[in-house]
């Protein structure tokens, strides 16, 4: 967008590797949640709007409701946004996620790697090969004292995995 004056709203934004166009929403003078600057969408799925989910997660009705699913037991569903070939400086979003069953927050393997099962929960990556920008990972209760797979600032699991190094600092553990 050249002229920093134009109005927020859907703009043809050209594609800096192939020279395709797409249709994007922007928001030229900042976007409420998100800062001063401008922002573009990349992603963005909402089921109450009737945006399905992406091909690679699977839909799920509950109580006449409908959510996104990880197409996978026990491993990773993955769902690609096209950048356009922006480079991304800065990243805001929302996600609403519910948990299902016994949530394990950080895996205890070592072994795992960033195109693997690191976390339960939800993991924002960039490029190829894949950089971590962020997670929001899920873990069992704190009450549950004899809980192996807590959030690291839980105090009482008896085994409570660390964040694999690629993740650092850059994520945010709930229960």
């Amino acid at each position: 967008i050249c002229n920093p004056h134009s109005p927020d709203g859907w703009y043809w934004i050209q594609n800096r590797r192939d020279g395709t166009v797409s249709r994007r929403l922007c928001f030229i003078r900042g976007h409420p949640h998100c800062g001063n600057g401008t922002w573009m969408r990349i992603g963005h799925f909402d089921l109450n709007r009737g945006v399905g989910c992406p091909s690679n997660l699977n839909t799920l009705t509950y109580n006449s409701k409908q959510y996104c699913r990880r197409s996978v037991d026990g491993g990773c569903s993955s769902v690609y946004f096209n950048s356009l070939g922006k480079e991304i400086k800065d990243v805001c979003g929302m996600i609403e996620a519910y948990q299902y069953a016994s949530p394990d927050a950080f895996h205890s393997s070592s072994s795992y790697t960033i195109d693997g099962p690191y976390i339960d929960g939800i993991s924002i990556t960039q490029g190829s090969p894949r950089q971590h920008i962020w997670s929001y990972v899920v873990g069992i209760r704190n009450l549950a004292k004899s809980a192996t797979n807590q959030c690291p600032c839980s105090s009482g699991g008896s085994g409570t995995a660390s964040p694999p190094s690629f993740v650092g600092g850059d994520y945010y553990c709930d229960t």
